[in-house]
């Protein structure tokens, strides 16, 4: 950011009058953080005052994110919402555990009291003004309030700075836009009164929901090159109805509109992460065929936070380890949760994790304006690096033969390869691959997918079976791709439990590595 957008923003008066104002410096004021994150960070907590989600009605939850983004600026104490059923245990207990921070029972209106902040900004629920007050808590230092909660505020010392109760996402996009970050929005529906309210609030960025209308194609229009939508669009006419304007204007999307906690797990520093189980490349067994199972939508923030870590259909599977799996995650979470992924590092047995679609967001790489893509893949690799990760997924609309794309991102020392998903079906080229810089471009042979012919497990058995035994080959490697909404690991091993003893079960990454070691053409 250049010093003269930050001398503007600090002369329109960013959290002036108001408590946190003499103790969040400028640069923490906007969301800024410091290299080499991508995205806006909290500071550090040391102290965290926990409450049981369910434990707070929906106007004090809206107030508890509010507050929490603002005390995530300057570390300390903050606060924490806990789903005691999800992933969001794991995380606190990891924070306690490895990062030594204090948790307690929390009590709201005394954190409320003890943060210095003296000011909100009146909302009424269910309404547009919630998004409203949410970015302007960021911009104000002030807190949320919805009507029902103001005499209460007022009781507890607070003074209304704003009444937006009557404005919506347009007023403030056309009142407030200068004063806002340009690389990072929300998109989150009214309806929803505290997922994701900390991030917009700590980052000082615009929250907004308008379903695919010409004002969402302004906001995402609006935003830098390689610009970051966090959290989902209006998904009723398809995901490519919003993730399409996105990539043609060059902005990516984090599907991330459950999640909680981001601007207290982002606090967290983790310079570089190495995932724990090897990657060694095997001998090629010329009688072989090889083949990896990986599942579907890795990019998704708020299911990595929430139940992929617990459910026994994923991650928290009693029966994985038994054979290599391949897993999708967003390398953003070296900067927005790093705590997270180190612990997923942590816990995999015989896991190895490759970049979800389509790189640092899901966006469509043929669509995105060259100048985009190439800052998108530059940043991307950065994140890899640090990340300790070496293969993507692309979903992309018959894109496949564009090698021009695809040396954007493999033209990066940090990629090994990618694995090419055509957006329907996944598996439409059945295993072609074509090359980019000397590396591999690898699309799906099959997939498990339930309802969908010739993608239950006694067909995919059965073709992989009977493919091609030759590893140097292309035709001597299969990837099988997993619906994570319809598939299980359990499905994944009845799979494995039919293989022939010539089809011999790798990690995802270790394929595209043997591909573009043993099979060039």
């Amino acid at each position: 950011m250049s010093d003269r957008r930050l001398s503007r923003r600090h002369a329109l008066g960013l959290t002036a009058g108001l408590g946190l104002a003499a103790t969040v410096s400028p640069s923490l004021a906007f969301g800024a953080a410091p290299a080499p994150s991508a995205y806006p960070t909290g500071q550090r907590p040391q102290l965290l005052n926990v409450f049981d989600e369910s434990s707070l009605s929906l106007p004090e939850r809206t107030l508890a994110t509010t507050l929490q983004g603002l005390l995530a600026r300057r570390g300390g104490e903050s606060l924490y919402l806990n789903l005691p059923g999800l992933g969001y245990q794991h995380w606190l207990d990891d924070l306690v555990a490895r990062y030594g921070v204090r948790a307690r029972t929390g009590d709201l209106w005394k954190t409320v009291s003890r943060s210095g902040v003296r000011g909100y900004v009146l909302f009424r629920a269910g309404t547009p003004s919630v998004n409203v007050a949410t970015t302007l808590a960021g911009v104000t230092g002030a807190v949320a309030i919805e009507e029902s909660l103001e005499a209460l505020a007022i009781r507890n010392g607070l003074r209304k700075v704003l009444d937006v109760r009557d404005k919506d996402d347009r007023w403030v996009f056309e009142t407030y836009w200068p004063r806002l970050r340009h690389d990072v929005v929300v998109e989150q529906r009214a309806d929803i009164p505290e997922r994701l309210r900390d991030y917009v609030t700590m980052a000082a960025a615009l929250a907004f929901f308008d379903g695919n209308s010409e004002f969402r194609a302004g906001v995402v229009g609006a935003l830098d090159d390689d610009g970051t939508v966090i959290g989902w669009g209006d998904a009723s006419a398809g995901e490519d109805a919003f993730i399409g304007v996105n990539s043609a204007t060059g902005v990516k999307a984090l599907p991330a509109d459950h999640a909680r906690n981001l601007s207290v797990l982002s606090g967290i520093r983790e310079d570089r992460l190495t995932q724990q189980v090897s990657a060694k490349l095997p001998e090629p067994d010329p009688d072989a065929h090889y083949v990896s199972f990986l599942i579907t939508d890795g990019d998704n923030i708020q299911w990595a936070l929430g139940d992929f870590p617990t459910d026994p259909r994923w991650f928290g599977s009693p029966r994985r380890g038994e054979v290599d799996l391949g897993w999708g995650i967003s390398p953003s979470l070296i900067d927005l949760a790093p705590s997270v992924m180190r612990w997923f590092y942590d816990q995999s047995r015989k896991d190895r994790w490759v970049v979800g679609p389509s790189g640092g967001g899901y966006m469509y790489p043929s669509r995105y304006p060259s100048a985009a893509l190439d800052k998108h893949t530059a940043s991307l690799a950065q994140a890899m690096g640090r990340s300790d990760l070496s293969v993507a997924q692309i979903i992309d609309f018959d894109a496949f033969e564009n090698t021009r794309l695809w040396s954007s991102y493999l033209k990066r020392p940090e990629i090994d390869g990618l694995i090419y998903l055509e957006y329907s079906r996944y598996d439409g080229l059945k295993g072609k691959v074509v090359w980019s810089e000397g590396k591999p471009v690898i699309s799906a042979r099959t997939m498990l997918w339930e309802g969908l012919d010739g993608a239950d497990e006694a067909s995919v058995t059965a073709e992989l079976n009977t493919a091609t035994r030759n590893p140097f080959s292309t035709a001597g490697y299969s990837i099988v791709v997993w619906h994570a909404w319809s598939k299980s690991v359990d499905d994944v091993l009845t799979v494995v439990d039919g293989l022939a003893p010539h089809v011999k079960v790798i990690p995802p990454d270790t394929l595209v590595r043997m591909v573009g070691k043993h099979a060039k053409p």
